[in-house]
């Protein structure tokens, strides 16, 4: 299995948009609403390599207002979550 987190930029104004569309997605886990150099964190989990430059190329990067992205696969989990995220 391979686990994703990807961070996104959105247009100025358009990062809810953004997320609620990237949110439904296949394959998408969680969409976090992020401070600092991008507004989005993506996490997605795939069973194969190819399923991940389909998702990228062919689902991801065709959300309006999507201005960029940066992947990032894990390779090792420490810990689990251990809770829900407060707001």
């Amino acid at each position: 299995m391979y686990r994703l987190f990807i961070l996104a930029k959105c247009d100025l104004g358009h990062a809810e948009e953004c997320g609620e569309a990237i949110a439904e997605l296949d394959d998408v886990s969680e969409v976090y609403s992020v401070t600092g150099g991008h507004d989005l964190l993506i996490k997605v989990t795939f069973d194969d390599l190819q399923s991940i430059s389909d998702f990228v190329q062919d689902h991801l990067h065709r959300i309006p207002h999507l201005r960029e992205t940066e992947t990032m696969m894990s390779f090792r989990v420490y810990g689990q979550d251990i809770g829900d995220f407060v707001n």
